[in-house]
């Protein structure tokens, strides 16, 4: 561990299989930046720390705290497409012969020069001043709290009972700092909706919770649309239930022009989680699923207004 002390950036391979010493000393190196060697205490430059293994923490050995640190948590999935499966077992990057890559890129040479695009320590503290500065929009805080309650109750197998996924408040605080350097990153001054879309995977505790966690976190950056369209189908249910007949489209509530805003809306939104740097195809994949069935309820509501001008 102290041979790591002067690094910024920190690689840990196989974490859960290191001893509690070093398990509790990097409690403090993740939280405060600071290494304890006996007497000594030193603070530490990091600024990032990624860690890999091929297990969770085991439950029962006082590894939540620890577990609890890592704000990000990505699985590392088999290739699903069979082009890019294909891809990687004809790609010769991993073999350091030199050769093309898979992207058709030359491989790296050992002495290659990447001094243009290291962040020095001037422009990283720049950075780190500007983005306590961005925004944070109220309907983001809206999104956040919808989540957040939504998480006491998350359907991951339907056979088995809801579990209640605990988030802790250092975590919540954690990801607004990310939302906040995903809006800086995308030369943005305030956090917008569409920077939620990542989080889910700072939010599961269980490699198998992340889909459904995934759903709840779109469903509450459309929860604004879906409400509306709800509001919009009693009132027109109403109105039809009255048989207030219309002459023209001009009489009474627009219902014609507000499908046609919130349909605007949709996609407007839709466009924008496709141009976050950090959604994946995935996440788009997801995405569109759910906006079909949305689309399907906005053109039934369509049909339905027709009805206000019958006699």
């Amino acid at each position: 561990m102290s041979a790591k002390t002067n690094a910024e950036v920190v690689f840990l391979d196989e974490i859960w299989k290191a001893g509690p010493a070093i398990q509790n000393t990097l409690l403090t190196v993740i939280n405060e930046k600071i290494f304890r060697n006996g007497n000594r205490e030193m603070h530490l430059p990091l600024k990032l720390l990624v860690a890999a293994s091929n297990e969770l923490p085991a439950k029962g050995e006082g590894l939540e705290a620890l577990w609890d640190r890592f704000v990000i948590r990505i699985e590392s999935r088999p290739i699903k497409l069979e082009k890019n499966f294909r891809a990687m077992l004809l790609d010769s990057h991993a073999d350091f012969s030199g050769s093309t890559g898979i992207l058709g890129h030359a491989d790296f040479a050992d002495n290659a020069d990447f001094s243009d695009l290291k962040i020095t320590a001037e422009e990283y503290a720049e950075w780190a001043e500007k983005i306590c500065k961005i925004g944070v929009k109220e309907e983001v805080l809206d999104a956040i709290s919808a989540i957040r309650k939504s998480l006491r109750a998350v359907n991951v197998d339907e056979a088995a009972e809801r579990r209640n996924i605990y988030v802790s408040d250092r975590r919540w605080k954690n990801i607004v700092r990310l939302l906040r350097t995903s809006a800086f990153m995308q030369d943005r001054e305030e956090v917008d909706i569409c920077d939620l879309l990542p989080i889910y995977h700072c939010l599961w505790q269980e490699p198998e919770e992340r889909d459904a966690i995934r759903n709840i976190v779109i469903r509450a950056l459309f929860s604004p649309f879906a409400d509306k369209l709800v509001e919009m189908k009693n009132a027109l249910a109403e109105d039809i239930k009255y048989h207030r007949v219309r002459r023209n489209p001009e009489d009474g509530r627009d219902y014609e022009g507000e499908i046609e805003n919130l349909s605007d809306g949709l996609t407007s939104l839709e466009k924008q989680l496709g141009e976050n740097l950090f959604a994946s195809a995935d996440d788009k994949a997801e995405i569109s699923a759910y906006l079909r069935d949305f689309y399907k309820e906005l053109a039934f509501t369509r049909q339905d207004t027709m009805k206000l001008y019958e006699v």
